[in-house]
């Protein structure tokens, strides 16, 4: 996959560095907000409550402190990924129990291709499988580390 296939990916302007909150649907209405306030989605409850009902399937938690979830809706304007950390970790009924440190919500427009969406996620998954990409990531908290992990997405 090339760079400019997933170029809203290193669009780090809209990435939410520090999660406030311990509780899942708190941590995701954060991510959703930052969202709807850079105008990315139409509807955030509605939006909200997709994501919600897509956890009651199966956490999207991966394993190793990270989750990775995602729409793709009607209620999404352009592509974007936000990825958010805590520091505390959160509350996400991973199987692992660990907490989760690392979450990135990965937002596609309901009138692009549904393929698009789910290479967009693997793609997000992809870059945070390895453990020493998590880890510069916790260590640095910063926008150009971020930058640099989502340009680093397998191509």
């Amino acid at each position: 996959m090339a760079i400019a296939e997933i170029s809203p990916l290193t669009d780090t302007s809209l990435n939410l560095l520090e999660l406030r909150h311990r509780r899942r649907e708190s941590a995701l209405h954060q991510l959703v907000q930052v969202a709807f306030e850079h105008q990315v989605v139409r509807h955030p409850a509605l939006l909200e409550t997709l994501l919600l009902r897509r956890e009651r399937l199966g956490s999207t938690a991966l394993g190793h402190s990270h989750a990775v979830t995602g729409a793709w809706s009607w209620c999404v304007r352009s592509p974007l990924v936000v990825v958010g950390l805590s520091q505390k970790g959160l509350d996400w009924d991973d199987a692992a129990g660990d907490g989760i440190e690392i979450v990135a919500l990965v937002l596609t427009p309901g009138e692009i291709a549904e393929e698009f969406h789910y290479r967009r996620m693997e793609a997000v998954t992809g870059a945070l499988r390895l453990q020493r990409q998590r880890q510069r990531l916790l260590d640095h908290r910063d926008l150009p580390t971020l930058s640099l992990l989502l340009r680093e997405l397998p191509r």
